[in-house]
């Protein structure tokens, strides 16, 4: 996957946020683009807006936690621009409260979205591009799937799960003898509308839970705020994920001082002392 240009990207998740960038930054470098969303409306203008700009554009509403709706996105792919050379799993949702306070419906919204996506788009698309001489997956995790935080166990779970399922399909492929390689980019704060993840939120769960999808402890909404105020731009994130994918790097972690705190977070695995009493890594 070192050369971009007229190679075909599908995008998920792709009407806002790292999706729309990743979405910008394949049109920009030539490729043909499908992008992908639950929000069919905002799709379509994202793909009206990219094929104004010159780019080949289909836009597709999709709700990647539905397989049939995946694999009507994977055939709609094929018939417009053929089978795909890179693959974005990127559609994510969160959803934050106290493990054990996070109303259930919210949780399984979480992990259908944010792993039974993956899931779905695997098994949609890869039966169609491991046996290609060039290809290339990527999956959006987080630093949330390095290190867990304190009101987000639903995201933290389903972004850990996202690593393993990217680590472990990146050893299928290479026993399969597959070309197609796997890049898991794990972004820090980000300037993304994932804190306003509740406009996504399914009819047929109801009413969202009482207090919203936002962590309710004030601790940890001024822990949230500090954070975002130095937050990286999607279009950041978006160049440093392709530039992985070109050179088939499996890591692309674009929050550099994760470094340190993952060392501490993972030194009593590696050396045995447990953490330090109060220690806090997040």
């Amino acid at each position: 996957m070192k050369e971009l240009d007229g190679r075909v990207a599908v995008i998920t998740g792709a009407a806002s946020g790292i999706g729309r960038a990743l979405a910008d930054e394949c049109a920009a470098r030539g490729m043909r683009v499908v992008v992908a969303d639950v929000d069919g409306a905002r799709i379509e203008e994202v793909a009206t807006e990219l094929r104004s700009r010159g780019a080949q554009v289909v836009g597709v509403p999709t709700d990647v936690t539905d397989p049939a709706q995946v694999e009507r996105l994977a055939d709609r792919t094929s018939s417009e621009f053929g089978d795909p050379q890179l693959l974005c799993l990127n559609a994510g949702v969160a959803a934050g409260g106290v493990a054990w306070e996070l109303d259930e419906r919210a949780w399984r919204w979480v992990i259908d979205v944010n792993l039974w996506g993956l899931i779905h788009g695997v098994r949609a698309f890869l039966p169609r591009m491991v046996d290609e001489e060039e290809g290339h997956v990527l999956v959006t995790a987080s630093i949330g799937g390095l290190i867990g935080s304190p009101g987000m166990g639903a995201y933290s779970a389903s972004k850990h799960a996202a690593i393993g399922l990217a680590e472990s399909l990146r050893e299928d492929l290479r026993l399969a003898g597959s070309a197609v390689g796997v890049t898991v980019l794990c972004p820090g704060f980000t300037r993304t509308r994932m804190n306003d993840s509740a406009r996504s939120w399914p009819d047929a769960l109801g009413a969202p839970p009482d207090g919203g999808l936002a962590p309710g402890h004030p601790r940890l909404r001024e822990a949230f705020l500090a954070r975002m105020t130095d937050a990286a731009e999607p279009v950041d994130v978006a160049a440093a994920a392709l530039q992985a994918v070109q050179a088939r790097e499996f890591w692309a972690v674009t929050d550099r001082e994760i470094g340190p705190r993952l060392a501490a977070h993972l030194a009593p695995v590696l050396h045995g002392p447990p953490c330090p009493e109060g220690a806090e890594p997040w």
